[in-house]
């Protein structure tokens, strides 16, 4: 293999309880949407079903939540953002429920005469039905299927005051729908961020993706994780650049005296960021090394120590390289990261 992530399932399952000590006892959805952000949501998904007693999963397709069911997934899928039209073929599976967030998608379950889950929007401004709505909502769920009822936090991480005020609003919803409701409902909002906040409320299950896989919502995430996935690529030839030559497209990097370089098998096609030419490191025998030039399709070069040779092994994300840490050179976040990491990236699992 010239490029590779290696998946630490133990490293997982440790995540999982720790997360169970945040959660207080409510049910776990694990988030493995988007490919289980880069990590592989059917061997995630297959672990975690043997392992834990994860209440049930989440993805955002019907094409997920069926490639799941294929293989062996018996625990409820959640498809929280896709149309009833698109699934209503996967329908028929008593374990892929839908989110429902306007009034076409209510008619349509209604229609099928599935058991589904609702949502309100109370603040983030993107799917669920707005409080305008929700009287004429709770008129239309009146003997209906839905088991479940969801909103979406906008910014856990940052604001505790919104995060107050979504969770109030949407505690009105719910103690209006369990009036309607003869069973108890799964009642969920909070996210990896907003288990921390350690809200009174009447949730009764939480959707983790993110300090699952290892990676903290906020420095100060209550929460002993560990990064599941290090992000591994070969050297592919190493050589000695004579001063006053340019490496890669546009010549941006020029040597000033000789400097050995090597060329690693990984670049954005790959998932590296691009935005790391001429910023970025990789750790290549325990050195950080320098990436020189613009980072390629397929390759990024290095300026490197003898020690490094023709296969020699490059960590480009992993201890010592954490998502967090090259997310926040990136100005971005370690969910994208892990999302890049692009099907051509051999997945090997580790700790089964």
């Amino acid at each position: 293999m010239l490029r590779w992530a290696e998946v630490n399932l133990d490293r997982l399952f440790k995540n999982y309880r720790e997360v169970e000590k945040l959660s207080k006892g409510k049910g776990i959805f694990a988030v493995v949407k988007a490919n289980a952000y880069g990590h592989g949501s059917v061997e995630v998904a297959r672990f975690l079903q043997s392992r834990t007693n994860v209440s049930g999963f989440a993805v955002a397709t019907y094409g997920e939540g069926a490639e799941l069911l294929l293989a062996g997934i018996e625990r409820p899928i959640l498809v929280m953002s896709s149309t009833v039209e698109e699934g209503k073929d996967f329908l028929k599976e008593p374990s892929l429920i839908p989110v429902v967030y306007d009034f076409k998608e209510l008619s349509l379950v209604k229609e099928l005469n599935v058991p589904f889950h609702v949502k309100v929007d109370t603040g983030m401004g993107r799917l669920g039905f707005l409080k305008e709505e929700w009287g004429e909502l709770l008129s239309q769920l009146k003997g209906s299927k839905v088991k479940g009822v969801m909103t979406h936090f906008c910014c856990a991480e940052e604001r505790r005051e919104i995060t107050e005020k979504q969770l109030d609003e949407f505690k009105s919803f719910v103690r209006e729908l369990q009036k309607l409701v003869p069973e108890p409902l799964v009642v969920h909002a909070e996210n990896s961020a907003a288990l921390s906040l350690k809200l009174n409320s009447v949730l009764t299950h939480c959707r983790v993706g993110l300090a699952l896989y290892g990676s903290r919502p906020t420095p100060s995430y209550p929460a002993e994780l560990e990064q599941v996935m290090e992000v591994k690529a070969k050297v592919l030839t190493v050589k000695e650049l004579p001063p006053g030559y340019s490496i890669s497209y546009s010549a941006t990097y020029t040597t000033k005296g000789r400097e050995r370089i090597a060329v690693i098998a990984f670049g954005y096609a790959d998932g590296y960021p691009r935005e790391l030419s001429n910023r970025g490191k990789v750790l290549i025998e325990g050195k950080e090394c320098p990436v020189r030039g613009r980072v390629c399709m397929d390759m990024l070069i290095t300026s490197v120590p003898e020690e490094v040779k023709k296969g020699s092994v490059a960590t480009l994300f992993g201890k010592g390289l954490t998502f967090e840490e090259v997310a926040r050179e990136c100005r971005t976040i370690p969910y994208e990261l892990m999302c890049r990491i692009s099907q051509r990236v051999e997945r090997v699992y580790r700790g089964v």
